[in-house]
């Protein structure tokens, strides 16, 4: 979903957007200029541009673009192989399931669905695992150290903490979609744009490029159980310690809202903070986002740990 491709596409988005608010009101020339810039610095301040933070978050999408990308595949074991062992073993359990009597669109239909959940609690749950186990926080705290948030935060993220990722992710949506496949008896191939799942592509288009923006956009009520805000996720990142430990999910707020950790933002905006407390040395340089983590997590093994886990340090969100 993060790639140079769909980031092209959101930057021609970003371009339609600003020209239709330039010319869609009839003021003069001058007014649409200064309306139009004031959206533009709203988008893209130069203060999270011109932070170390910030700049940290460029070089890890320029990192992760074209160097991560290319050499690694992040997942060791596919979703496809999952899927295939999951859909022998269940007939070797309950034998060869009969051909269900429905059109292969319905069966597509309800694969599409599925992997979209499936994905979502895999999401959730990595994410909540590596709050609550030191080691993982070690090297997903990179993510957290972030003191101003972007689109491009999204790339701030420590290889080892997107290989755990990618590779819970793989086993759960196979298992779960090897099921669905054998339920209805046949092969069956999930709707797809670009080569991703649809609502997963749709999802990610409205909510995981605006996830880590600065602005204030909230979903309140019965939607923000539902769906995870901009808001929502940056109070997950707020170093407040009533925001710990909440909102882990990425498009789909419901994880959180059946195993209590969801936090709904307010309408108005909250005052926040972001980062990491208590962190000895500087974590938006290429030694303290690559290196030190993994320092830090060999010391949680010899429980001589420099910084202390969310479980024992309230200030770590």
């Amino acid at each position: 979903m993060l790639s140079l491709p769909n980031l092209a596409v959101a930057a021609v988005v970003l371009c339609t957007c600003l020209l239709v608010v330039h010319f869609a009101v009839p003021p003069t020339s001058r007014q649409r200029w200064v309306r139009t810039r004031v959206l533009f610095r709203a988008l893209v301040p130069r203060r999270i541009l011109r932070s170390r933070s910030g700049r940290l978050d460029i070089a890890a999408f320029l990192f992760s673009l074209f160097l991560l990308t290319t050499v690694l595949g992040w997942a060791l074991i596919s979703s496809d192989a999952f899927a295939l062992l999951t859909q022998k073993i269940l007939t070797s359990i309950g034998g060869h399931p009969r051909h269900a009597l429905v059109s292969s669109w319905v069966a597509s239909g309800v694969l599409t669905f599925v992997i979209y959940l499936a994905y979502e609690f895999a999401y959730w749950l990595n994410h909540w695992l590596c709050h609550r186990i030191p080691i993982l926080w070690e090297f997903h705290k990179v993510h957290h150290s972030a003191e101003s948030l972007s689109t491009l935060t999204n790339f701030r993220v420590h290889p080892v903490d997107t290989l755990l990722f990618y590779n819970m992710a793989s086993g759960i949506v196979g298992v779960f979609a090897g099921a669905v496949s054998y339920v209805f008896g046949y092969p069956v191939n999930p709707w797809t744009l670009g080569g991703t799942n649809l609502l997963m592509f749709v999802s990610g288009w409205l909510l995981t490029y605006l996830q880590h923006s600065h602005l204030w956009m909230s979903f309140t009520g019965l939607a923000g159980k539902l769906l995870v805000s901009p808001a929502h996720h940056q109070i997950h990142h707020s170093t407040d310690p009533r925001h710990h430990n909440r909102n882990f999910g990425a498009t789909l707020a419901i994880w959180d809202w059946l195993f209590g950790t969801l936090h709904t933002p307010k309408r108005t905006r909250e005052p926040l903070r972001f980062g990491v407390d208590g962190l000895d040395y500087d974590p938006h340089g290429l030694k303290g986002a690559l290196l030190m983590p993994f320092v830090d997590a060999f010391a949680q093994l010899t429980e001589t740990s420099r910084t202390q886990s969310p479980l024992q340090q309230p200030t770590a969100p």
